[in-house]
C-alpha cells in the first residue's frame, strides 16, 4: 500500500515539475482561454507564480449568482481586493457581486468585459411577458427605450412568440398597459444600476475595450466599444467619483401602444405592441444611438425587435403620449 503511494506521490511530483517547466508566456495562453471570473480566481490561488499571469488576462466572464446577498465561500470572496467599493455601487448590489468587483479591480490590462446578471425573472415579472430594451448612453445622461408586444408571428402568420389571443377587453387591456409600463421602470432601474456599475469599472480598468453588460434572459444590454468607449472613458478620467455615481435619469417618458405593427424587411407581425421612451429633455429626439443595432444582437427573433423600435421611432412617434 505504501508502495503505491510513494509512486503516486512520484508521478504527482514530476507532473508539477514539468509544469513548471513551462515558461509563463505558455501558462498565460492557457487562462487566457478560461474566461470565466470564478474559474480564473481558482488559478490566482494556486501560487504567486500563477497569481501574477492571472492578472494578465485579457478577457473575463461573469455570471451573477441568483441570491445576490450570498457571498462565493472560499473562492472570489477569498481574494482581497485592491480598492473598497464606492458607497453608491455597494447600495445597488449584492455581497457575491461586490467581492467579486473586487477582484476585477485587479486585472488592470482586461480589455474585454462580459457581465450576466439573474433573468428580470426575479423581480415578481411574468415571464411569460415579452418585452426588450436599448439604452443609448451618453457620458452621465442616457436615453432608454421598451419594446413589449403581446405576441410575436413571422409572415406567413406562424406564432413565434406570445398570446395567440389578443385582450380585446378595454378595462383588461388598460390595466395589461399599466403593467408593463411599471415593468419598463423596474428595467430602468436597472439600466441605471449597470450605468454606475460601467462608469466605476471604466475608471478602474483602463484597458478596456469593449463591455458588455446583460441579463440571462437577453431582454436588455448595455454594451460599449469603439468610438463610444474612447468617448465616455475619456469623460470618465476627467471626471470625479462624486459626479459620476449621480447619474442623470430621464425626465420625460412617452408611450404608446400599437394594435398591429407590420416590419418591412423580416416580415414579421407584431401584435398589441405597447412601447415606452424615456429620454432627457436636453436629448430629446437625439434617438440615432436607439437604432443601433451594433450591440450584437443575433437571432431573427431579437433582429425583428431592432427593426419594431425603428419603426416605432422613425414613423409612430406622433403617436407617442408624453408624461413627465
Amino acid at each position: 500500500m505504501k508502495k503505491k503511494k510513494i509512486v503516486k506521490s512520484r508521478k504527482k511530483d514530476a507532473d508539477a515539475s514539468l509544469f513548471s517547466r513551462l515558461p509563463d508566456e505558455i501558462i498565460l495562453q492557457i487562462v487566457n482561454k478560461l474566461i470565466d471570473l470564478k474559474t480564473l480566481c481558482f488559478c490566482y490561488l494556486v501560487s504567486k507564480r500563477f497569481s501574477s499571469i492571472v492578472l494578465q488576462v485579457d478577457t473575463i466572464s461573469f455570471t451573477a449568482p441568483l441570491d445576490p446577498n450570498i457571498p462565493d465561500k472560499n473562492t472570489i470572496s477569498d481574494v482581497d481586493p485592491s480598492r473598497p467599493n464606492p458607497p453608491k455601487l455597494s447600495s445597488f448590489f449584492g455581497e457575491s457581486f461586490l467581492s467579486a468587483n473586487g477582484f476585477l479591480n485587479t486585472f488592470t490590462g482586461v480589455k474585454s468585459l462580459y457581465i450576466e446578471f439573474p433573468s428580470f425573472g426575479h423581480r415578481d415579472i411574468d415571464n411569460n411577458c415579452l418585452f426588450k430594451w436599448k439604452v443609448k448612453l451618453g457620458h452621465k445622461a442616457l436615453s432608454f427605450i421598451f419594446l413589449s408586444p403581446s405576441s410575436i408571428c413571422d409572415k406567413n402568420g406562424l406564432y413565434l412568440n406570445g398570446n395567440v389571443g389578443e385582450e380585446e377587453d378595454l378595462e383588461l387591456l388598460s390595466d395589461l398597459l399599466k403593467k408593463k409600463l411599471a415593468i419598463s421602470f423596474q428595467c430602468l432601474q436597472d439600466v441605471i444600476a449597470w450605468n454606475v456599475m460601467l462608469l466605476h469599472l471604466l475608471n478602474n480598468l483602463p484597458t478596456l475595450e469593449q463591455v458588455s453588460i446583460t441579463d440571462s434572459g437577453r431582454r436588455g444590454r448595455l454594451s460599449l466599444s469603439g468610438k463610444k468607449l474612447s468617448e465616455v472613458k475619456e469623460w470618465v478620467h476627467s471626471a470625479s467619483e462624486i459626479v459620476f455615481d449621480r447619474v442623470e435619469v430621464p425626465d420625460m417618458v412617452s408611450k404608446c401602444y400599437i394594435p398591429v405593427l407590420t416590419l418591412p424587411v423580416s416580415g414579421y407581425v407584431m401584435k398589441g405592441v405597447f412601447c415606452a421612451l424615456m429620454e432627457m429633455k436636453d436629448l430629446h429626439g437625439e434617438n440615432d444611438g436607439l437604432l443601433d443595432s451594433e450591440d450584437g444582437f443575433e437571432d431573427k427573433e431579437e433582429a425583428a425587435y431592432i427593426e419594431a423600435m425603428k419603426e416605432v421611432l422613425e414613423k409612430d412617434t406622433g403617436m407617442m403620449q408624453r408624461f413627465m
